[in-house]
This record gives C-alpha cells, sequence and structure tokens, in this order.
C-alpha cells in the first residue's frame, strides 16, 4: 500500500501570512505579525511551514509546549519563541537552554521564571475566557519582577462577529494593561488570533506595539466561516490537500453489500474504489456514507464506513477512476471546512489529526 499523501502549497502559506498582515492599516510590518506553529503547525509540518514563514519575513513564532519550542529553535536559532505553557519545574532549564519565553500563567510560574529576572517572559491575562491566565482584576503590581517582552489576552469569541464578548475582553485587556504601565516598558501587546485580526480588533494608540498571533488562517481556513458560515469570497488560498492512492476497482452486483456492518448497499450493478486512505491517517469515521472524494471533475461519493486504512467509493459510469490514482480528501476542490461540517467539527480537528505515516510534499 502507498501512503497517503499531503501536498503542501507553500506559495499559498506565503500569500495567507501577507494577505493577514495587510489587512488594516496597522498590520503592514512585520514585526506586528507572528505564526502560531504548534501541533506541527496545525498537522502541516513544523519544519516546511516555519522555514517558509522566515524568508516571508516572520521573526516570531507561538508553539504550545517546550519540547515543540526546542524543535523550533533548532530550524530556526534567530527566532523569538514563545511558549504557551508558560514555565515548570520540569521545563525550567529547556527554556533557558533554548533561550525560549514562557508565557505565565499563574502566580507560581511567575515566581518561578522571576528566579532569572535578566531573561524575557511573556504574561498572559484571562479576560473571561477561563481556560489559562493570570485574573484580569488581579493586582499585578504584587507580581515579582519580571522582564516582559509580551503580554497577551485571548478572545474567546472572535470567530463570531460582533460578539459582545469580545468588546468585553478588550475592555478588560485594557485596563490591566494600564495597570502594568508604569513597572514596564516597551512590551508587545497581543490578544488577536486570526479570527481577531479580520476584526480589527485593536486597542487604540497601543496599535503600534501589537502583535497578531496568526494561526488557522495561515493553514487556508476561515475561522468566522466555521461559526457564522457565509456566502463570499474566502479570504485564504487552501495550503493542504490530502489524497489517497486508488488500490483497487472492482465490479459489483445490486445488492452487495460494502464495508464494516454492511452498511451501504448498492441499488444498481456498478463499479467501486477503494482507496488507501483512512481513520488513522486523518480521515474522520464520521464520513462513512456521507463524505466525498475529488478526482478530474467528478465527486465521488464515500460509501460504507470509513476504515483505518481505506474508504470506498462508488463510481458513476462515465468516471474512468483506475487503480494507481490518487484522489483528493481535502484541498481546493473539497474544502477543508466542509469535511469538517460533515463530522461535526473544526477544521482544526481534521488537520492537527493528520495521522504520521501521511507524507508531506510540497
Amino acid at each position: 500500500m502507498t501512503s497517503p499523501r499531503l501536498r503542501l502549497s507553500l506559495d499559498a502559506l506565503a500569500e495567507n501570512y501577507r494577505a493577514l498582515r495587510q489587512r488594516g492599516s496597522q498590520r503592514v510590518a512585520p514585526d506586528q505579525a507572528s505564526a502560531v506553529v504548534k501541533a506541527n503547525a496545525y498537522g502541516l509540518g513544523l519544519s516546511e511551514v516555519a522555514s517558509r514563514l522566515w524568508q516571508e519575513g516572520c521573526r516570531r513564532f507561538f508553539v504550545a509546549v517546550a519540547d515543540e519550542g526546542v524543535q523550533l529553535r533548532q530550524l530556526l536559532p534567530q527566532s523569538q519563541i514563545f511558549v504557551l505553557a508558560g514555565a515548570t519545574a520540569e521545563t525550567m532549564q529547556l527554556l533557558k537552554q533554548h533561550a525560549l519565553v514562557p508565557v505565565l500563567n499563574t502566580v507560581h510560574q511567575c515566581a518561578l521564571w522571576a528566579s532569572e529576572p535578566e531573561l524575557p517572559a511573556a504574561l498572559h491575562i484571562d479576560t473571561g475566557m477561563h481556560r489559562l491566565g493570570l485574573p484580569s482584576d488581579m493586582d499585578l503590581s504584587k507580581l515579582p519582577p519580571l522582564n516582559l517582552a509580551l503580554v497577551m489576552t485571548h478572545f474567546a469569541r472572535a470567530d463570531e462577529r460582533g460578539h459582545a464578548m469580545t468588546a468585553q475582553q478588550r475592555q478588560l485587556f485594557s485596563r490591566s494593561l494600564a495597570s502594568l504601565h508604569p513597572q514596564h516598558e516597551n512590551f508587545l501587546i497581543s490578544a488577536n488570533n486570526t479570527a481577531g485580526a479580520l476584526s480589527e480588533n485593536e486597542l487604540g494608540d497601543l496599535t503600534t506595539r501589537w502583535l497578531d498571533r496568526l494561526g488557522i488562517g495561515l493553514y487556508g481556513v476561515n475561522p468566522q466561516e466555521e461559526t457564522q458560515p457565509t456566502p463570499g469570497a474566502q479570504p485564504f488560498q487552501p495550503v493542504a490537500t490530502l489524497e489517497g492512492q486508488v488500490l483497487q476497482v472492482r465490479s459489483a452486483n445490486a445488492g452487495a453489500e460494502v464495508g464494516y456492518g454492511a452498511t451501504y448497499r448498492l441499488q444498481n450493478a456498478g463499479r467501486l474504489a477503494t482507496i488507501g486512505v483512512g481513520y488513522a491517517d486523518g480521515v474522520p469515521r464520521l464520513l462513512s456514507n456521507q463524505g466525498q472524494v475529488y478526482w478530474q471533475g467528478h465527486m465521488l461519493a464515500v460509501v460504507g464506513r470509513v476504515s483505518m486504512d481505506s474508504i470506498v467509493v462508488e463510481l458513476p459510469d462515465d468516471c474512468s477512476l483506475s487503480e494507481g490514482h490518487w484522489v483528493e480528501v481535502f484541498g481546493a476542490n473539497i474544502p477543508v471546512e466542509r469535511v469538517a461540517r460533515q463530522a461535526n467539527t473544526i477544521s482544526y480537528e481534521i488537520l492537527t489529526g493528520i495521522g504520521p505515516r501521511v507524507r508531506r510534499v510540497s
């Protein structure tokens, strides 16, 4: 069996980065945009993605955990790398050794990192998401001395256009920043992910120190379409195309049953193609009997259950798909957002769920 492949358009990645930077008068300079490359660059491949973004002028990156930061440091020795999980007793040495900047989320983390007061740190303020960060009503003047490179928050509902919670969070964040300003100078300010950047969420005269954290949009997905689908032009170019190779084409009689559980029965005699990509590769099992693949103008219905290593599609009479051909599971013709909706999930999960045996090619 030939391994499935994920074809990457690094040119599209670069174009999405430029498009996000240039939305609004305050988002032109490369030093006001960073890239979120956690979870293997959202499943697409850290090495390929981070290297191309560096070529495009991106100098700041966010990862989730220290081990990801170490991997990125080996790729980009001159970059500034923020670790969203912060600092722990177990990761202190890694953070220092590889010049990683922890995003401090608790008083304990602040006290731990303050033992190295000359090293840069970031501070996370929780303005209502209740996931990570110091509470916005905390007296920040009581924190131990820190060399702050960045202060950030995270909008919970920026993907919902005009939601009142975003304005409330922005207001709370402004208050926290005002309480920090007398003690610290020149730190960057960050709240926007892709959805926030699309909504032009800014903080008045602080935009010269603003840093967007660009994530899912870099990889070709509009997060606002996930929650509020509207007709219109897609602002981003597709970056990833998941493909599987045809392993076998067979003729089948009317009444033939397909796959585990025999959940699909052919109404008429026809042909079936088995494709070498399955849920171990990131194809959601919920696409059973409802997903499609694309090949040369044909949308081919997935029939029967998605298996670990394969799916089966039914072929129309005018389709010449044959053994060895490659079909698209998602990409330019089947947007990953559509796959996510069919699987009752979001594009983030589809992309980060791409299996390790899938070959990344660019």
